[in-house]
């Protein structure tokens, strides 16, 4: 399966059966960044997609697929999809596209669950269920820090137990299973650190559940969130893990307005 990221796709290939950890300190653009995978899998490779949103509605899911369809701002959107009187602000054109696009959207083979039972339990049967039901071929989560576990161990336990799970879940569907993570705040405090660019130790407390179950690890950077002086929008993705553990980087671009992420690097 590919991400629709060129210079990401000429470095790795997310395989059947893959459990894989995209990670970010908050800010730089985790559900963005998977949110355009999906967007991409559902149109370009035509595959249905399951989405676990533990954090955010259904609706602000679709939100950001409709802004990513129709290229209107994502403010824009908000302020159409809660019927504000600030219609005027909008052309004739921008609300027929949003029209067309919220149809195109709730047309999309996108299985968004955002329920409140967030136990791995739960995530795991329904997965199954609705992979069986709809032939399912991504299945992402959002994001792991979330998901609870009911074995009474520490929280490091228990996060290896979820890693556990989902590898098997990936591997027992045949399908790649992509979750988010947050990072620590020590990749942004550790003053012996020359960048804030994250490490492998930034990721979680449980490090044999990273060694053990998931194939691959990315990481999220954006040097113009912490160093003012750069203008620059430009995201790199780090590839922490893959198989081997070499450190490869592709870069990719930053829209903000659109709460999305592009092929189309800035030019100097």
């Amino acid at each position: 399966m590919h991400t629709g990221f060129k210079s990401l796709d000429e470095i790795i290939e997310i395989n059947k059966g893959d459990l894989v950890i995209v990670a970010s300190r908050p800010a730089m653009g985790k559900t963005a960044f998977v949110s355009t995978v999906a967007n991409y899998v559902l149109n370009t490779e035509k595959k249905p997609v399951l989405f676990w949103e533990l954090e955010e509605e259904e609706k602000k899911i679709k939100r950001r697929l409709i802004s990513l369809n129709s290229m209107i701002e994502m403010k824009k959107i908000e302020i159409y999809s809660n019927q504000e009187n600030k219609l005027k602000e909008f052309s004739e054109e921008d609300i027929n596209r949003i029209i067309f696009c919220t149809d195109f959207v709730n047309n999309l083979s996108i299985y968004i669950l955002d329920k409140p039972t967030h136990y791995i339990g739960y995530i795991c049967s329904k997965s199954q269920e609705v992979t069986k039901e709809s032939n399912i071929k991504l299945i992402i989560i959002d994001y792991l820090q979330l998901i609870k576990c009911n074995v009474l161990t520490s929280r490091e336990d228990q996060i290896t137990e979820i890693l556990r799970r989902l590898k098997l879940l990936a591997k027992s569907l045949d399908v790649p299973i992509i979750v988010t993570s947050e990072l620590s705040k020590k990749c942004e405090n550790d003053k012996n650190r020359l960048s804030k660019r994250p490490l492998m130790e930034d990721l979680t407390n449980s490090k044999n559940g990273i060694d053990s179950y998931v194939d691959k690890v990315l990481f999220i950077y954006r040097d113009s969130y912490y160093n003012k002086c750069n203008k620059s929008n430009i995201t790199e993705l780090i590839i922490a893990k893959d198989g081997a553990e070499c450190r490869k980087t592709a870069n990719i671009q930053w829209i903000p307005e659109y709460l999305k992420f592009s092929n189309e690097l800035e030019k100097d």
